[in-house]
């Protein structure tokens, strides 16, 4: 069920438990201070004001949608970082759309069904409610914050950064975008992935909002096919590059 597996990808990618390095090498937990929160600056907004308070900024723009705030919460380093981090705001908002439109038009989704588009709310809601007795170990602007296990599964970590506007979540170690070998290609296509399956999202959103889409099995036949129209695009992004290497990996033709 492709609907389903969309769902589950897209939550296992909103909190990973990696604990991956930072890209930029200053992630240095040695020696840590533990403490909850953080003396707020008067002039930090509240929600950027603390490490747990950011997560649950993040948490609640992710719950609803709220793709600039999703933005605003995470922190990452070059274009590709950014891109990738606009992508992941994307998807999310458009997941939320979707999800929304669909029980509004169709009714409760079939069994089997319920779980995947309730997955993501849920999560942010388990999320929450574990916050205040997360572990807060800050040293040197970086916070490490360890969520209790819960029935649903082992305990999370999310890592968050002390800048001058206020603690922000490290996009790139809650996205997997420091994972060893991965370079800023990687990054890019990941992205532009991310920005395909949005586009399929929002076209079902579409055509369930314009009568097209009626049931729930329609909805499936209807997604399943934007999502193959979102892999072909992009098997024709990657052998067009494919093609631009080559090209310019050729030789200039021998003078006459």
């Amino acid at each position: 069920m492709r609907t389903k597996v969309l769902y589950c990808v897209l939550t296992a990618a909103l909190f990973s438990s990696a604990s991956l390095g930072f890209a930029d090498g200053t992630a240095d937990v040695s020696a840590p201070s533990t403490s909850p929160t953080t003396i707020p600056a008067t002039n930090i907004n509240p929600r950027y004001a603390t490490p747990t308070a950011v997560i649950k900024t993040l948490a609640m723009a992710i719950k609803v949608g709220d793709s600039r705030s999703i933005c605003r919460c995470l922190v990452v380093r070059g274009s590709a970082g950014r891109s990738a981090v606009a992508a992941f705001a994307h998807i999310s908002a458009a997941s939320e759309k979707f999800s929304k439109t669909a029980v509004s038009a169709l009714g409760a989704p079939p069994k089997g069904m319920g779980t995947a588009f309730g997955s993501i709310a849920a999560s942010m809601d388990r999320l929450m409610a574990l916050l205040p007795k997360a572990v807060v170990t800050i040293h040197n602007g970086v916070a490490e914050v360890k969520f209790p296990a819960s029935a649903t599964g082992k305990g999370q970590t999310i890592y968050t950064r002390e800048l001058a506007d206020g603690w922000k979540v490290d996009g790139a170690r809650l996205l997997n975008l420091d994972r060893p070998g991965l370079v800023e290609s990687d990054i890019r296509h990941r992205a532009k992935q991310l920005n395909l399956l949005a586009a399929a999202l929002n076209q079902t959103t579409v055509d369930i909002q314009t009568g097209k889409v009626t049931t729930w099995t329609g909805l499936e036949k209807d997604m399943e096919l934007h999502i193959l129209e979102s892999e072909a695009a992009m098997d024709a992004s990657r052998h067009v590059r494919a093609q631009a290497h080559v090209i310019d990996a050729s030789p200039p033709p021998a003078a006459k």
